[in-house]
């Protein structure tokens, strides 16, 4: 289906006012909510949409369905939230859930709007796999918010102005319950000082991440922003395993294990009997310092027999070696590779030595 432009949008009541409110005090409410809570609760409300159009019909849903049931679901979400915990609603519904977290508010409210939408037919095709069953219902919804998030049907812009007005319900409903602390409650005289407390002062005015030039571009409200940043996948480091880099959180794990110079290494004549483990940057001075070690085992893995000279032991024959090493070439071999080549040119050396 092609979908069109959204039409309907929060209660029009609830994002003006009545008069009444307006005779009774002349101070401007703060509009500032949470930022998160506002995207998370927006978030949820193209699923509960999509789950309600299919759960209306068996075909797939039509363009004036969705718009339908749109304005149905605002208008829903807008009487459950302001219906008192311990009364039920006009509509016959269980009372307003008790929840701290108005994310679980909204989504127990979509789940009833969806189930209210549901026909009998429908109902009986959740338990006939030949009609779908709820695998087929899952992939219809999913399929169903793609498109309409394609066809930018619902907003995002839009879906916050609902998440705010549902915030500001529960607050008034609950009495300091879900939703209180989601949202500013500060009142200003004059449009000149409310400006500049949403703008500067509310703890609730949206703010960037400050982690913005590493690549996050997530917006918080003030008072989240250090628990954000805390959490903030961006946010430069210092490397956990002390070589000195600044790496972003989420790289963290990768460079500890790949790139670091300090991450932990098996020594190269392991094979041979080398146990020994060390930070990879360290590997050039292990091999100085153990190099009669790893030569040794070099020498005893190979059978490795100097020409003229087997009668020597083997702590004669590393001492011999090592005096013919003027230019610690045995030092600096970092591998098996290149300490048996290195062997093997000062058994030469030592050949024409003893031959001369």
């Amino acid at each position: 289906m092609e979908l069109e432009a959204p039409v309907v949008e929060a209660d029009p009541a609830r994002s003006r006012g009545g008069d009444e409110g307006m005779l009774q005090t002349a101070l401007l409410p703060c509009p500032n909510c949470d930022v998160q809570v506002v995207h998370k609760l927006a978030q949820l409300l193209l699923p509960g949409l999509a789950a309600a159009c299919v759960d209306s019909t068996l075909r797939n849903p039509s363009s004036s369905l969705a718009v339908q049931l749109r304005a149905e679901l605002v208008r829903y979400i807008t009487d459950r939230s302001n219906s008192p915990p311990e009364l039920p609603t006009e509509t016959g519904d269980d009372p307003l859930p008790d929840h701290d977290d108005p994310a679980e508010a909204l989504a127990t409210f979509l789940d009833d709007f969806a189930s209210s939408k549901r026909s009998i037919v429908v109902s009986i095709s959740g338990w006939l796999p030949y009609l779908g069953g709820d695998d087929g219902r899952d992939d219809r919804i999913d399929d169903l918010v793609q498109e309409m998030e394609a066809t930018r049907f619902w907003p995002i812009d839009r879906r916050q102005a609902v998440a705010r007005d549902l915030l500001r319900s529960l607050d008034a409903v609950s009495g300091g319950g879900a939703g209180s602390k989601f949202r500013c409650h500060d009142e200003l005289e004059t449009e000149e000082k409310l400006a500049d407390h949403v703008a500067n002062r509310c703890r609730f005015r949206p703010v960037r991440c400050r982690n913005l030039v590493q690549g996050c571009t997530a917006e918080v409200s003030a008072c989240r922003a250090e628990e954000h940043d805390a959490a903030c996948a961006f946010k430069l480091l210092p490397c956990e395993q002390g070589c000195g880099a600044s790496v972003a959180r989420r790289q963290m794990d990768r460079h500890c294990v790949t790139a670091c110079p300090m991450k932990l290494a098996n020594c190269p004549f392991y094979l041979l009997g080398c146990e020994s483990a060390f930070p990879a940057c360290n590997l050039g001075s292990h091999c100085a310092q153990f190099i009669r070690t790893h030569v040794r085992l070099l020498l005893d893995h190979n059978q490795i027999a100097m020409a003229d000279r087997q009668d020597l032991d083997l702590e004669e024959r590393l001492a011999l070696l090592e005096k013919c090493d003027s230019h610690g070439t045995l030092r600096k071999a970092l591998d098996v590779r290149a300490l048996t080549s290195a062997l093997a040119e000062l058994e030469k050396k030592m050949s024409a030595q003893g031959a001369g």
